[in-house]
């Protein structure tokens, strides 16, 4: 009977696994290839260029989108927000840098993906 609890305890987890893998799309370009696990309430982003992973806040979901943030750099002003489609399997990420960072100006990624 414990077993049986514990297989019905672990079918939603099962379920409520979802990684998209997703592509740049630039012209000429080798780019890296990136991955978004969900993670309860978000996502944890890591990419084949980058050696730490970054967490994204889902801040709304619904049949057509998942829309997150990361809000780790809030406190100078940086946003990226990432929206996954689930119509066209695609996605698209906004970096959001104040116009006062010269270096790293605001930067727009997108591509498709494959939902595992």
């Amino acid at each position: 009977m414990k077993k049986l609890l514990g297989l019905l305890f672990l079918i939603p987890n099962l379920v409520m696994a979802e990684t998209w893998v997703c592509e740049q799309t630039y012209p000429n370009v080798k780019v890296p290839t990136y991955e978004f696990e969900r993670s309860g309430d978000n996502f944890i982003m890591s990419n084949s260029a980058a050696n730490t992973d970054v967490k994204f806040n889902i801040i709304y979901e619904n049949k057509n989108y998942i829309i997150t943030i990361n809000k780790k750099y809030f406190k100078v002003g940086h946003m990226q927000a990432v929206t996954l489609s689930k119509k066209d399997n695609s996605w698209l990420m906004n970096n959001h840098i104040p116009e006062f960072n010269t270096e790293s100006p605001n930067t727009k990624w997108s591509g498709s993906c494959m939902i595992n």
